[in-house]
C-alpha cells in the first residue's frame, strides 16, 4: 500500500496513480488535452492570436539566424533574443516584453516546453538594463508610448463634430459607449446586439462585454446628464438608423460609401482608425488611439472622486492592478494625500 494514501484505502480500492495508467487511458487523456487546447484557441480574441503569431514569427527568424531549434529557449538564448530585438531591430521596451510572453505561451501550448522562471526573469532584467542605459544616454523614446487619455472636454468636442448622417451616428455611439464601458478596440468590435440591452427599470443600458483580454464583465451605463454626450441616447439613435435586428450580429457595422449599413462588423483596427480620425476632425492636438477612450474614462472617474474598486468594475481590472495604477497616478500625483510636497509649508 502507498504510504502517501490513507490507511483505509486498500490497493484494490484506491484510484490509479498516473504512473499506473495504461496506454489506452493515456491516449484518451492526450486527446482531451488536445481538444481542450483547440477550444481555448477558438475562444481567444483574434487580436491576441495575431499577436502571438507575430511574436512567434520573430522568434523563429531569430532562431534561424543563430541556427538553433525553436525549442532551445535557454537563459542564454532568451537574453540573446532581447539583445537582438533591442540592438538590431530597435524595438520598444513594451514590444520586447510582450514578445517574450508570446514566445513563452506558444512554446508551452504547441511544444510542451515550459520556460524556466529564472531564465525569463534574467531576460527581462537585461531588458530593464537596456532601458535604463538608454534613458541615461538621453536616447529618444521608442514606440508610440501610452495612448493619451480622451478627457470629457475633448470627447464633448469630438462628438459635436460628428455628422448627423449614418456615419456620424455610428461614430458618436461608438465613442460615447466605448468611453462609458472603458472599452478596448477589440471589445467594441466584438459587441453583438444581444450584448447591449435596456435596463428593465429604464435606468439606461446593461452592456455585457464578452470579448475581452480579461474576464467578461457587465457595465451598467446610465443616461447622461447632457443629451449631447449621453451614451444611451447615442446608442439608441444608431441602432434605430442601422435597423439592427439580429441579436447575433455585430452592434457596430461597416458602412458602404453610399451610406448603406453592411451586415458585417468592423475590425479592432478599424475601431482605432475611427477614433483617431474623429479626434483629428475635431482638431484636438492629441493623437488619440483606440485605447484613449478606455484610459480617458478611468482618468475622469478618478478625478471625480470615484472609488478605484468602482472604476475597476467598469474597466475589468483587478482592484490592485498595476495598469489601473497607471491611470490613477495621472490624477493622484496632484492629490494632497499622495503628493508629499503638498501642504508641507513650501
Amino acid at each position: 500500500m502507498d504510504d502517501n494514501l490513507p490507511a483505509h484505502l486498500e490497493a484494490a480500492e484506491r484510484p490509479l496513480l498516473p504512473a499506473e495508467f495504461d496506454d489506452h487511458l493515456r491516449a484518451r487523456l492526450a486527446a482531451l488535452d488536445a481538444a481542450s487546447d483547440e477550444h481555448a484557441r477558438d475562444l481567444r480574441p483574434d487580436n491576441t492570436v495575431r499577436s502571438y503569431a507575430s511574436d512567434w514569427k520573430t522568434w523563429t527568424t531569430f532562431c534561424e539566424q543563430l541556427q538553433i531549434p525553436v525549442t532551445a529557449a535557454t537563459r542564454g538564448t532568451l537574453r540573446a533574443f532581447v539583445d537582438y530585438l533591442w540592438t538590431r531591430e530597435g524595438r520598444a521596451y513594451t514590444t520586447i516584453d510582450r514578445k517574450l510572453a508570446g514566445v513563452s505561451v506558444t512554446l508551452r501550448r504547441d511544444y510542451g516546453v515550459v520556460l524556466n522562471k529564472e531564465d525569463t526573469k534574467s531576460a527581462r532584467e537585461l531588458l530593464k538594463d537596456y532601458r535604463r542605459r538608454a534613458a541615461e544616454a538621453e536616447e529618444p523614446a521608442r514606440g508610440r508610448g501610452k495612448a493619451p487619455a480622451m478627457r470629457v472636454g475633448a470627447l464633448r468636442e469630438i462628438v459635436a463634430k460628428c455628422s448627423d448622417d449614418v456615419f456620424g451616428l455610428r461614430d458618436r455611439a461608438m465613442l460615447l459607449l466605448g468611453f462609458s464601458i472603458a472599452a478596448r478596440r477589440a471589445e467594441l468590435a466584438g459587441l453583438r446586439l444581444r450584448n447591449i440591452v435596456e435596463d428593465p427599470d429604464g435606468n439606461g443600458l446593461l452592456v455585457h462585454v464578452m470579448v475581452s483580454k480579461t474576464d467578461p464583465r457587465t457595465v451598467p451605463v446610465p443616461f447622461g446628464q447632457d443629451p449631447a454626450t449621453c451614451p444611451v441616447r447615442a446608442w439608441q439613435a444608431w441602432a434605430e438608423e442601422a435597423q439592427i435586428a439580429d441579436p447575433d450580429r455585430h452592434a457596430f457595422r461597416a458602412i458602404h460609401a453610399s451610406g448603406a449599413v453592411q451586415p458585417k462588423g468592423i475590425t479592432p483596427q478599424r475601431v482605432g482608425d475611427i477614433i483617431t480620425a474623429a479626434g483629428a476632425r475635431a482638431r484636438i492636438p492629441a493623437l488619440f488611439t483606440g485605447h484613449s477612450v478606455r484610459s480617458g474614462m478611468a482618468t475622469e472617474a478618478r478625478r471625480a472622486g470615484k472609488d478605484r474598486k468602482a472604476i475597476a468594475q467598469v474597466t475589468g481590472h483587478k482592484p490592485n492592478s498595476k495598469v489601473l495604477d497607471g491611470y490613477m497616478q495621472i490624477v493622484d500625483r496632484w492629490d494632497g494625500d499622495d503628493n508629499a510636497l503638498i501642504g508641507i509649508g513650501l
